[in-house]
């Protein structure tokens, strides 16, 4: 059997943990549950509608956006910094964040991270890789 290569926009899975927020879509893209056998990384799309925000959350890997369309503010550690498309965010590993959507607009971002949030394998997919911090 061939390695999956391609995935096409109808084949991308919600559901994930970010979602317990309202306005928060988070679509799993590069992930073992949409076929691919990744060990390292997985690529997800996200989407904040305007006056909403993802859950301030932390997790145990590196994790990197690419904004695509809209704009706001990804809070890190506490610190706010304005993004908006075009614009890349780096974020450390076990570092409180969340972004919020100060736009009129859907903000959408590309976000990559490590896999082994939490020990996952050989239970993948797990409940949470997320640890939440704040509300939710």
């Amino acid at each position: 059997m061939d390695t999956k290569v391609v995935i096409r926009r109808d084949q991308w899975k919600p559901g994930s943990a970010m979602e317990i927020k309202r306005g928060v879509k988070d679509w799993k893209v590069i992930y073992p549950e949409t076929g691919f056998p990744v060990k390292s990384l997985v690529l997800g799309v996200v989407e904040v509608e305007p006056n909403n925000s993802t859950p301030l959350h932390k997790h145990n890997c590196e994790e990197v956006y690419y904004v695509l369309d809209g704009e706001g503010v990804v809070e890190i550690n506490g610190v706010k910094y304005e993004i908006k498309a075009n614009d890349s965010v780096y974020i450390k590993e076990n570092t409180p964040h969340r972004v919020f959507n100060t736009g009129k607009t859907t903000l959408r971002y590309v976000a990559v991270a490590g896999i082994m949030f939490v020990p996952l394998l050989p239970n993948w997919p797990t409940e949470s890789p997320y640890e939440f911090v704040g509300e939710k």
